[in-house]
């Protein structure tokens, strides 16, 4: 009953309501009705439910679906985002293999960027390690570059990391990002950099970064050092 409002009703608000209760019902054959309703459906919102529906199953075949559908370029860019996402949002070894492989597969940027995002979600080192080789590779795109290097410095990558990173970085927009990292991190050592960056980088405008951020940081030393350098006094 609940497959046959969800595809047949002429109210769609019906209709997603039957598909969301389709979610409710942790069975293959709920799996096997959403992946239908999902493949074959017109209705663009019904089709998003579905989505959400099949990442509530703790299916084998419900995650291959939606494997299945991110892969697939033919489908909608705005659906594929959505399997990215609940794909991210298990958590597993076997999906962020999954999305580490489909982002070699992918030129769409947009979609790059999403699969940044569900991998950044976990906190483990090889995430942490696959993001830092993302941001150091010359072949991709500088926003791609960026956006790897903030989820870096928002899982937690440690301040010695941070610091190694930055003679291996040379376009100015991702040096900026890389002293937003910095400043994101109270290790002494992240201060530290930035006071470095502050008094001596030859790119005047990448030490007013730093000397902002500088301003921001409850270090004491910073003040101390921003101090010297309005005064004069080394």
């Amino acid at each position: 009953m609940l497959l046959a409002t969800a595809r047949n009703d002429p109210a769609a608000e019906v209709r997603g309501q039957a598909v969301f209760w389709l979610s409710q019902v942790n069975s293959e054959v709920a799996v096997a009705a959403l992946d239908s309703i999902l493949r074959q459906s017109k209705d663009a919102d019904v089709r998003e439910k579905a989505m959400f529906a099949m990442a509530q199953q703790d299916s084998p075949r419900a995650q291959q679906t939606l494997r299945d559908f991110a892969l697939n370029e033919a489908n909608p860019a705005e659906l594929r985002e959505k399997a990215i996402f609940w794909l991210g949002q298990r958590d597993d070894a076997s999906s962020r293999a999954f999305l580490r492989d489909l982002y070699r597969k992918t030129s769409n940027e947009e979609l790059k960027e999403k699969i940044l995002f569900s991998v950044a979600q976990s906190d483990d080192p090889q995430s942490r390690s696959w993001l830092m080789a993302v941001v150091k590779d010359p072949k991709e795109g500088i926003e791609v570059r960026k956006k790897a290097l903030f989820f870096l410095s928002q899982q937690g990558a440690s301040a010695a990391e941070l610091v190694a990173l930055g003679p291996q970085l040379t376009e100015p927009e991702l040096r900026e990002q890389w002293v937003f990292a910095l400043a994101q991190s109270n290790d002494k050592a992240a201060v530290d950099k930035l006071i470095e960056i502050a008094r001596t980088d030859k790119d005047r405008e990448l030490r007013k970064k730093a000397i902002f951020w500088l301003g921001q940081s409850n270090d004491p030393r910073a003040a101390e050092v921003l101090e010297k350098m309005l005064t004069g006094e080394k």
